[in-house]
């Protein structure tokens, strides 16, 4: 066989791998109503902890707020407390976990404290796969207090 043949059958073989079915007949068995309206923040955090005051001062930032006050539901909890049996125990903190439908992690938990930026970008991430894995845009179906009022 030659070397052609042997990246080709492994490409092919990673296509197979990624284009996994059952992912999305797990997906079809959640029942519409039971889809969370919003993406669950489980912040870890321990009392004196210098990076959890700066990721929650970090969150207040404008641009932040608004993301996580139109689509994310914000749960607070101290390390050592229990935590949804399928997650991974925090290594330290703050941790941030980003879950969906009966706690399921929609992405790699946030881990320490974070600029604005990247904030930002684990916040949108968390929104696209959201939207990846429940076939649902938070971001058209949840419109800004203002813009509903200005429509009246």
């Amino acid at each position: 066989m030659s070397l052609k043949k042997i990246i080709y059958f492994i490409i092919i073989s990673l296509l197979f791998i990624a284009c996994n079915p059952q992912e999305e007949e797990k997906r079809a068995d959640i029942p519409k109503e039971q889809i969370p309206t919003e993406i669950t923040m489980l912040f870890i955090t321990q009392p004196h902890c210098p990076s959890c005051q700066q990721l929650k001062t970090t969150m207040k930032l404008q641009k932040p707020a608004q993301l996580i006050s139109k689509y994310f539901h914000k749960k607070i909890i101290y390390l050592g407390e229990k935590i949804p049996e399928n997650l991974t125990p925090p290594n330290g903190t703050p941790t941030v976990y980003f879950l969906g439908y009966k706690d399921e992690l929609l992405i790699e938990p946030m881990i320490g404290e974070k600029d604005e930026a990247s904030l930002i970008m684990f916040l949108e991430d968390a929104l696209l796969e959201y939207k990846t894995i429940y076939n649902i845009d938070l971001t058209l179906t949840k419109k800004d207090n203002n813009e509903t009022n200005s429509t009246i």
